[in-house]
């Protein structure tokens, strides 16, 4: 991957240069903010209404109209809060049957989506009226660009939105039409995880196998992230499309079930920062989220098989002494010193390493479900690494969305960059490349004569169609990278 990454990084030059962005967006399940670069680094752009810098994404839905949730609200007879639709976005009946868990498809009472002009399924609040998924998150985007005019000086046009890994491209495309209607003119769809590395990228070391995790209030997503040469690409992605924070909380009513939904979120909250509640401790929670907590472990099992790693502390127990690990670091740093000096001694030997043979050595928490203890104890069992506290879970994803805004808009030297590639997308380069290359007969692709015209027709017929797997040029390319 290094050997390319200054071909990687120009090309990617092309398929940003038609895209003059300004702002990051975190549009979350549970809450939402925005972020802009201003002096050197990038700054949430804070609220209006009481000067915080995320957003609840709540909404209150009357009979004739759909408002924003204000803080310490009172409703109306006739009106209903609605929350954590995220999920159900741009999904028809037919899809929401499968990737939405019967639990939230009775919370949120979806319905089939037959009276919808585009068939999506709707939500239907307390008060019986029905709202669409897509229209909720245009009143979430349309606060926080007005926010942005009252912090700035101006509303701003173009984006860059963060999105679940593992969404598909109606939900993506349904995104992308909030955010048009909101009044946004150019709109970049990004991979959080991707934008998440982004963010914790220009401190990581060279050469290091990252796994981002990030349990927002909705979705799981689990990447691995190789760094090396300012250039970070993810290699396998995997996640849960219904464990998030959402169901942490309801964990918490099983401990004390006398807890309303918004008192149990409270809890939940409290417990990052103190042992227990009059009613609820972390030994409780924990103990209560064990399947919870087993979900988020197969997920990230998954991503490293996708990926092709080892998870150093999965076949730990609880009762696994100290000197145990610290043995299993010993013996995989004498193994990797070895490896190393063999490649320098036999330079024209090529030299693979075994399956799963490279240990997950970075660990990167994103989302604010991920600041409870029992989640970051189970990661850091499950890993054998602690995980890095560079960027605050809550804004990782939007100060990488911003750091994207930036390089998009040209304001980066090229040299100074920190370059994401997307599974998909570093698929696509791939074929582009090894394809040029043959032409050519050239061993180094840094000599390879890079053809942008020809680039950019892959790229479009990349992003063309409904479909996940994508074929161009008789070669097959899954969109999501799966």
């Amino acid at each position: 991957m290094h050997k390319k990454a200054g071909t990687m990084r120009s090309l990617l030059a092309v398929a940003t240069a038609a895209n003059a962005l300004s702002i990051g967006i975190d549009l979350g399940t549970s809450t939402s903010c925005c972020a802009v670069w201003r002096d050197g680094a990038p700054e949430l752009v804070p609220r209006r209404a009481d000067g915080q810098v995320l957003t609840p994404s709540v909404c209150v839905v009357g009979a004739a109209a759909v408002r924003l949730a204000g803080p310490d609200e009172i409703l109306n007879d006739d009106e209903a809060t609605v929350t954590s639709w995220k999920r159900s976005i741009g999904l028809d009946a037919a899809t929401a049957k499968w990737r939405v868990e019967a639990p939230t498809k009775k919370r949120l009472r979806l319905d089939d989506g037959a009276t919808d002009e585009d068939g999506y399924v709707g939500v239907v609040a307390a008060n019986d009226v029905r709202v669409r998924p897509v229209d909720l998150s245009v009143v979430v985007l349309e606060s926080l660009l007005a926010d942005c005019e009252a912090h700035l000086g101006e509303r701003p046009r173009d984006a860059v939105i963060g999105v679940p890994a593992c969404f598909l491209p109606a939900q993506r495309r349904a995104t992308e039409a909030a955010a048009r209607r909101a009044g946004l003119e150019r709109v970049q769809v990004a991979n959080e995880p991707e934008l998440a590395a982004r963010a914790h990228g220009a401190s990581a070391a060279d050469d290091t196998l990252v796994m981002v995790f990030d349990l927002g209030g909705g979705t799981l997503d689990v990447s691995l992230v190789d760094v090396g040469g300012r250039t970070a690409e993810v290699i396998a992605t995997a996640g849960d499309l219904n464990l998030g924070g959402d169901e942490f909380t309801r964990a918490v009513q099983t401990v004390d079930p006398l807890l309303s939904l918004e008192e149990a979120e409270r809890v939940k909250i409290a417990l990052t920062t103190r042992a227990s509640t009059e009613t609820v401790s972390r030994a409780k929670l924990e103990h209560a989220a064990t399947i919870l907590l087993e979900r988020c472990c197969d997920a990230a099992r998954e991503a490293c098989v996708l990926g092709d790693a080892r998870l150093e502390g999965d076949e730990l127990t609880e009762e696994a002494t100290g000197r145990t690990r610290a043995r299993r670091r010993k013996q995989a740093k004498s193994s990797q010193r070895a490896l190393d000096d063999l490649r320098k001694s036999q330079p024209s030997m090529k030299i693979t390493s075994q399956q799963g043979s490279r240990s997950v050595n970075d660990l990167v928490l994103v989302g604010a479900a991920t600041k409870m203890p029992c989640v970051q104890k189970c990661l850091s069992r499950l890993t054998g690494v602690s995980y890095r506290k560079t960027v605050d879970p809550d804004r990782a994803v939007a100060y990488g969305a911003a750091l994207q805004a930036r390089a998009n808009d040209g304001e980066v030297a090229a040299e100074d960059d920190f370059v994401v590639v997307g599974a998909f997308q570093a698929e696509v380069l791939r074929h582009f490349l090894s394809n040029a290359a043959d032409e050519d007969n050239l061993d180094d692709l840094e000599d390879l004569d890079v053809d942008d015209a020809e680039f950019e027709r892959l790229l479009a017929l990349a992003e063309e169609g409904d479909s996940e797997v994508v074929e161009i040029d008789g070669d097959a390319f899954d969109r999501l990278g799966l």
